[in-house]
């Protein structure tokens, strides 16, 4: 109905997320590192079952050869929880400076930015790398139902991972998302920046004019070294301010390349403007809370989360599709008076 009455333009698009409480008392809950007498099926909760059911399932697929932990990088994904809530065990941990710790879900929003239409939701577990998937599946999602590719997609910071960037420019889609560069020295000594790499002899040239060469070696399926050689650095003035090793090394991902092409979009008009319409998104999220009262989630377990999300992103279209739309009655005096 939004699409029709054209409400939703297809041209710009902007994801994000938004933690919320998952309904569980945070006291009963176990050291995710220790093992958990759960009940038997039949006594167990929906929430219980569901997770059982879910380690399962990912047991059966690292026993195939299968990927249970979508497309991140590393062994992370195998790491236990910290905590483990005896009451719905799919929530996750959340501890961070500042804040009590709790049990959450994340409520994923994909909105079109031209009157902040949610054109896909999705409740998932609160979990950055869980986040950049269900980007790809959102917008796949959409293109796939009502034949919409955005030319572009704004996000935060979380919304940086490469492997999201490069997927991303590899259908089209320009990335307005903020990249750092974690290279940064705070030391005083030159960092990654004041290197350039020239990309077509694949080497570092240093700001002694040396050249810093890829030893060949792939880290973690994804990270480059590349490093000086011993002459050229003992015989540099500017050694004292570049390193305290023998030599200089640098590491570069494999798609670092994307990395700068989207940082080189940071100070373009169209960027700017995503920024701008990207607090649609974040006033979608404010409307949940404050006016429809979702601080917390009602349901539990993730199937139940799912189902809350999607409804309460439905409200939401409804009643902005009915403010844009339908116009107020006219006052009871101008009705006298006509």
């Amino acid at each position: 109905m939004c699409i029709a009455t054209g409400l939703v333009g297809g041209e710009a698009f902007s994801i994000d997320a938004s933690l919320i409480k998952a309904d569980v008392d945070k006291k009963k809950r176990m050291p995710g590192d220790q093992p958990i007498a759960w009940p038997k099926a039949e006594e167990a909760s929906h929430a219980v079952r569901e997770y059982l059911a879910a380690l399962d399932t990912a047991r059966g697929d690292e026993d195939g050869g299968g990927d249970a932990g979508g497309s991140g990088k590393g062994g992370d994904r195998h790491k236990p929880p910290k905590e483990v809530s005896l009451t719905d065990p799919q929530a996750t941990w959340v501890a961070r400076p500042g804040l009590d710790p709790f049990f959450a879900y994340d409520a994923n929003y994909l909105i079109d930015n031209k009157a902040g239409i949610i054109i896909d939701a999705v409740g998932t577990r609160a979990n950055r790398t869980v986040e950049i998937a269900v980007t790809q599946t959102m917008v796949d999602r959409v293109e796939r139902r009502f034949d919409l590719r955005p030319q572009r997609l704004a996000g935060d910071t979380v919304y940086g991972a490469v492997r999201l960037l490069k997927w991303l420019v590899d259908r089209n889609i320009t990335p307005h998302v903020p990249v750092g560069d974690r290279s940064a020295r705070t030391d005083g000594t030159f960092s990654r920046a004041d290197f350039v790499f020239d990309q077509q002899r694949n080497i570092y040239i240093c700001p002694g004019s040396a050249e810093l060469t890829s030893t060949g070696n792939i880290d973690q399926g994804h990270i480059a070294y590349y490093r000086a050689s011993k002459s050229d650095c003992s015989q540099c003035s500017l050694k004292p301010k570049c390193t305290t090793a023998v030599v200089r090394k640098i590491t570069r991902d494999l798609d670092e390349d994307v990395r700068d092409r989207v940082r080189a979009l940071a100070d373009t008009e169209a960027f700017q403007r995503s920024r701008r319409e990207r607090k649609k998104v974040e006033m979608r999220f404010a409307h949940m809370k404050r006016i429809l009262r979702l601080d917390r989630f009602r349901l539990r377990g993730l199937s139940g989360i799912r189902d809350e999300v999607l409804l309460t992103a439905t409200a939401q279209n409804l009643r902005r599709l009915a403010k844009l739309l339908c116009r107020a009655p006219p006052p009871p005096e101008a009705a006298c008076l006509a």
